[in-house]
């Protein structure tokens, strides 16, 4: 109910802002079972956007940057 305001806010604003995603419970964790829920596109964005503005994401996409670069050493 407390995200029903600022979800409805984005109708016809952001594409399939109602549509469900998988959103990562701890953003230093990889999707699983335990570490995923389902929740809506908006959701899923304003969470990201607020994790990225947080730097919660820095692990993440280190991590994955140094995969992509050992990919291409190889």
């Amino acid at each position: 109910q407390k995200w029903r305001p600022f979800c409805l806010a984005f109708e016809g604003v952001v594409e399939d802002f109602n549509f469900g995603t998988l959103l990562r419970l701890d953003a230093r964790g990889k999707y699983s079972e335990e570490n995923t829920i389902f929740a809506t596109r908006i959701q899923f964005l304003a969470i990201e956007i607020a994790r990225n503005r947080e730097g919660c994401n820095d692990e993440v996409h280190r991590r994955a940057r140094e995969e992509g670069t050992a990919g291409r050493e190889r």
